[in-house]
């Protein structure tokens, strides 16, 4: 214990190879804490870069702009890694225009079919559906999202690079 306590006394001066010592030390020390907090979260949140949509069913028939629910679109998340689905992801559209947005069906700059709710989670399945309703004549374009809201601000929206056009008439 002795060869210990000498690092605690005043006024010590240290040899060169005892200062990498204790920045080797402190070094292990921080990779062992964030190995630790990885392993004890689990497995890493699924990325943009993990993900892909599979499948987009859109309604067979023609929608309205009248502002009422005229269907639904049924998206399909998987892994790419497993090829299994995606379960538990959050995922939201987003109008590509901004100027086809309109303020009722938007939640900051997301296409929200619900009153300040614009994400969605991802069922077993790896399926989410959104309701469709625009007050918009014309093509309207859906981008396709996943947001982590455990990210910071700039990771926490991804793209899926992946769209789809639904015409109201």
């Amino acid at each position: 214990m002795p060869h210990l306590l000498h690092h605690f006394r005043r006024n010590r001066t240290y040899n060169s190879h005892e200062r990498w010592g204790v920045f080797s030390a402190l070094f292990i020390l921080t990779i062992a804490v964030s190995a630790g907090g990885w392993l004890l979260s689990g497995q890493p949140v699924a990325s943009a870069t993990t993900l892909a949509v599979t499948n987009i069913k859109l309604p067979p028939y023609e929608l309205y702009a009248d502002g009422k629910q005229q269907g639904e679109v049924v998206l399909t998340v998987t892994d790419k890694t497993t090829s299994l689905p995606a379960t538990g992801i959050w995922v939201g559209l987003q109008i590509a225009d901004p100027t086809l947005r309109t303020n009722r069906l938007t939640y900051f700059d997301w296409y929200s079919p619900e009153s300040e709710r614009a994400f969605f989670l991802t069922n077993d399945n790896g399926k989410v559906s959104f309701p469709l309703m625009s007050d918009m004549v014309g093509s309207l374009e859906y981008k396709i999202y996943t947001a982590n809201p455990e990210a910071v601000n700039d990771a926490k929206y991804q793209s899926l690079d992946k769209s789809f056009v639904v015409k109201y008439e």
